[in-house]
């Protein structure tokens, strides 16, 4: 985390803010939108230096997440990684207690759940520190409507919302991207 705040703490004017991390992805990166995958194969645009991969069995078959994918091909195709910065409004991994679930039913750490209205609460502290790591103020984009509804609660200014790339939303999210963040460079 570190490596990644320090390589975009001078250069960044944009932020990608996120609903929270997934079971598969800033998990294990501490990245939010990012995968083993990512920081395996396009760590250049991560970090300025190499980042160790921390899941079990990550050198053989790094964990993997698509909307991770999605946002860093985006990122990477508007040629200016370090200018944004991404973040989640709920910067902790939440998931689903292993009480009340039926047998079978994916729970615990490997599980992903909507943060909840108090976890909203606890993440503003952790994004105005966020936030106090860049040498500019930001442009905030809400990815979703989570990070939108977070921002307004937290009454900050929202420079856009961006269709979350999950379950449909991938090609919306590309054309919006492109058009509130890319089409600025």
């Amino acid at each position: 985390m570190a490596a990644y705040l320090e390589a975009r703490r001078r250069s960044a004017r944009v932020m990608l803010l996120g609903e929270a991390p997934s079971h598969r992805g800033c998990r294990f990166t501490g990245i939010s939108f990012c995968s083993e995958v990512e920081l395996a194969h396009k760590g250049d645009l991560i970090a300025r230096r190499p980042l160790e991969l921390t899941s079990r069995g990550a050198a053989v078959k790094p964990q993997r997440e698509r909307s991770a994918a999605v946002i860093w091909g985006e990122i990477e195709r508007c040629g200016r990684p370090f200018e944004i910065a991404l973040w989640n409004s709920f910067p902790w991994h939440p998931y689903l207690a292993k009480e009340g679930m039926a047998e079978g039913e994916r729970c615990g750490p490997s599980s992903n759940r909507k943060p909840r209205r108090s976890e909203i609460e606890e993440g503003h502290a952790a994004m105005q520190a966020a936030m106090r790591c860049f040498a500019q103020k930001l442009e905030v984009f809400a990815v979703g409507r989570v990070a939108e509804d977070a921002l307004a609660r937290w009454g900050m200014s929202c420079a856009g919302v961006i269709r979350h790339p999950a379950q449909g939303g991938e090609a919306l999210f590309r054309a919006q991207f492109r058009g509130q963040v890319a089409s600025r460079y």
